[in-house]
């Protein structure tokens, strides 16, 4: 049906210019590249030479904070009373970020019978909640097109 439609002849100018315009525009946002970005994480509270500093970073709230389900991740050795850690291309939005200072060296946070941290963590911005892991929310950082945060180890 499409194939059979004539245009008038007064059409055929618009069409044409809006069919240069569309394509010019399209061309442009194709070429245009999504802007990486890089985080930068602060991580203070550090007890040097006991064990790994492992560093997890969460795009999305509804997989924060659980073991795995991390966009990207870090482990580095403690090595002074602060280290900076670097995540680099990551697409702009928000990011939140934990660590933790795995002392004994096991892999993993250990926690008490009540499932309390018995070794130091902390969340970007500083995120604490009374009771269970802060909110994303409360965690996040905007990379736009970088962001930067600061993790105290308690």
């Amino acid at each position: 049906m499409l194939a059979n439609m004539q245009l008038s002849q007064q059409s055929k100018p618009l069409l044409d210019a809006g069919g240069v315009w569309a394509a010019f525009v399209l061309s442009v946002l194709a070429a245009t590249p999504v802007l990486a970005g890089d985080l930068t994480i602060e991580v203070l509270g550090v007890t040097p030479g006991h064990g790994q500093i492992y560093v997890a970073v969460y795009d999305r709230p509804e997989t924060f904070p659980t073991t795995g389900q991390q966009r990207t991740g870090q482990i580095l050795a403690a090595t002074g009373q602060s280290l900076i850690v670097h995540f680099k291309d990551l697409p702009p939005g928000a990011y939140a970020a934990v660590a933790f200072q795995d002392v004994n060296g096991n892999g993993k946070l250990d926690k008490n019978f009540l499932g309390m941290p018995k070794e130091p963590y902390g969340f970007s911005n500083g995120a604490r909640s009374s009771a269970g892991p802060p909110k994303f929310s409360a965690a996040a950082v905007t990379i736009n097109p970088d962001g930067t945060t600061t993790i105290e180890l308690k």
